[in-house]
């Protein structure tokens, strides 16, 4: 399916249901990567001016290019084509859309999609055009995951367990042979893992000892960062998909595979301080909130948004009275990029009101940080043809690393060896 066939699809979809006369793509002087990634343009392409494509559900599109750059498009389909060099020309292009209502990539609540420039907006909405947001138009565009996408995310999970289970065992033989072991050699371990498996990521993992974990995104620093003390929580977030992988028809391909992204916590000691027993209880009951709720919907024919969830699990967590501890939302949506297009499981931060479709995949990673210490427990879960949520990787491992289940229930100690 081309691009073009693609938009007209979702695009169809999301007009059965709302008012939309079209999508409406923007990009000025080469600044929107979102936009050229969903046209299949070269992110490199050298242009100065505005361009502007208009896909409606039906029919042909529209290209609006300026005179002294006319064939920046010139890769998509569509023969309808206006050209412009003064603003008052391109007003004029545009005033054929008055009353009409266009999709654009620009949303009040996600920013992370609001890649269309304020000053284009309000010309737009001067020559009485309706905006609408088209973060709808992007989740089914991006964020629904293929067959061959969903075996992909479940195999690289699967991975992704065994290497937390190698990882561990790591830690403990450093911790019984009392070597000296920094976060560096932690991280460093989990990428020659990925390197192992043929797995890439965008970004090296999280390994964080002690007060360190308290930081949600924390970073190892040059020096090797902190040393393990006995006793101290360890944090380890990883991410990861295949670098290849079948689309089900036998072409192998990198725009296949789909992240997974998960999190387990342990102490660098052989007991678990009460008090990160208490919390980490909290997080997994918050957790598996999430797959029973949908679970439950899912049968009585409800579809939920991502800021649902989120509020629901943050009511957990504020009755326990670590309300003050929340440093981020519950989940984000997960395709061929770790933070994807689809649902995110936020109600508070950028409240997604998007509902959560079949196919859809996100993170389950509620957290509590606090001065001393911080930890958060994560899973991938998707949506399956009946609706049902389906944690990643939780199959190939039937449920198991080592002793302990999937998801983790318990903190792992340096009397575990996985």
């Amino acid at each position: 399916m081309t691009c073009l066939e693609k938009i007209q699809v979702v695009s169809q979809q999301e007009s059965a249901v709302s008012a939309l006369d079209g999508w409406l793509f923007t990009d000025f002087a080469g600044r929107d990567n979102l936009t050229k990634d969903l046209l299949q343009l070269p992110l490199d392409g050298m242009t100065t001016r505005r361009w502007i494509y208009i896909v409606p559900p039906t029919g042909e599109p529209l290209k609006i290019l300026h005179k002294i750059e006319p064939h920046v498009l010139d890769a998509l389909p569509g023969e309808k084509k206006f050209f412009y060099s003064s603003q008052q020309e391109l007003k004029e292009q545009l005033s054929q859309y008055k009353d009409k209502t266009l999709a654009l990539l620009w949303d009040p609540d996600l920013p992370v999609i609001s890649t269309v420039d304020g000053g284009f907006i309000s010309l737009l909405q001067q020559e009485g055009i309706k905006i609408t947001s088209a973060a709808k138009l992007l989740q089914r565009y991006k964020g629904i995951l293929s067959a061959a996408s969903i075996q992909s995310q479940e195999r690289a999970a699967s991975l992704l367990y065994k290497i937390i289970g190698d990882t561990w065992d790591f830690i403990c033989q450093h911790y019984k042979s009392k070597e000296p072991l920094n976060e560096r050699a932690v991280q460093i371990f989990i990428l020659e893992q990925f390197y192992k498996y043929k797995l890439t990521t965008n970004h090296s993992p999280v390994v964080a000892f002690g007060a360190h974990s308290g930081d949600p995104h924390y970073e190892v620093p040059d020096n090797g960062g902190k040393i393990a003390e006995e006793g101290d929580i360890i944090q380890l977030d990883i991410w990861a998909k295949e670098r290849l992988a079948d689309d089900g028809q036998g072409n192998i391909s990198a725009a296949i595979p789909a992240y997974a992204d998960i999190s387990w916590v342990g102490v660098f000691g052989q007991t678990v301080p009460e008090e990160a027993e208490k919390r980490f209880s909290v997080l997994c009951q918050a957790r598996d909130s999430v797959a029973t709720t949908v679970a439950e919907a899912a049968t009585k024919g409800i579809r939920l948004t991502g800021a649902q969830l989120d509020l629901q699990v943050r009511s957990i967590i504020e009755k326990a009275g670590y309300g003050s501890y929340i440093k981020h939302r519950t989940g984000h949506g997960i395709d061929t990029e770790v933070h994807g297009s689809g649902v995110n499981l936020d109600g508070s931060e950028f409240p997604d009101y998007r509902e959560i479709l079949l196919g859809s995949s996100f993170s389950v990673e509620p957290g509590i940080y606090g001065e001393d210490f911080g930890m958060r427990t994560e899973i991938d879960i998707y949506i399956d043809e009946a609706g049902m949520p389906i944690v990643s990787g939780k199959k190939f491992n039937q449920g198991k690393l080592g002793n302990y289940s999937i998801p983790q229930q318990k903190i792992l100690t340096t009397k575990d060896v996985l």
